[in-house]
């Protein structure tokens, strides 16, 4: 089960951190940004290994390379587990499920890639509004309303 969606921006500050549950502690709230935060050095990392590699394979490789921006699991924990994914403008998503759960250890990774893309269609969605102004933080409450339903009911 999902526990923690972030939306973060080119510049690694947070657009959007969301969470389910009936805990909002700051407690809570903190591990929350804690998990993100750390989350985001296995990003970077990912993502220059990654373009260092594009800059010696072939045009192709470098194309198909540019499509998946799905990153996979960046690392886990004891209870949790870190999805990354990138989107061409280098916005950064991040998902935090619970690997504590029963259904926490049996998340395939498909339903993660597809529970990601569907997050970025929301991301996409929401910044299209004409009264957001690019690099603001994301305080929708359609598009809270709609991440915590994505968060609930496919991961």
């Amino acid at each position: 089960m999902a526990v923690c969606v972030a939306v973060i921006g080119k510049d690694n500050s947070p657009l959007y951190i969301g969470g389910i549950g009936n805990d909002s502690s700051t407690e809570n709230e903190l591990s929350r940004q804690w998990l993100v935060h750390t989350a985001l050095d296995a990003l970077e990392e990912r993502l220059t290994t990654t373009s260092g590699n594009n800059t010696n394979t072939s045009t192709n490789a470098t194309r198909t390379d540019l499509r998946d921006l799905y990153l996979g699991l960046l690392y886990s924990t004891d209870t949790h587990k870190i999805y990354g994914y990138v989107t061409n403008t280098k916005i950064k998503l991040v998902l935090v499920t619970s690997s504590t759960s029963p259904s926490g250890s049996n998340i395939r990774d498909a339903e993660v890639r597809t529970a990601l893309r569907r997050l970025h269609a929301l991301y996409a969605d929401a910044i299209c509004n004409p009264f957001h102004l690019p690099g603001d933080q994301i305080v929708s409450q359609k598009f809270d309303k709609q991440v915590k339903s994505l968060m609930m009911n496919n991961v």
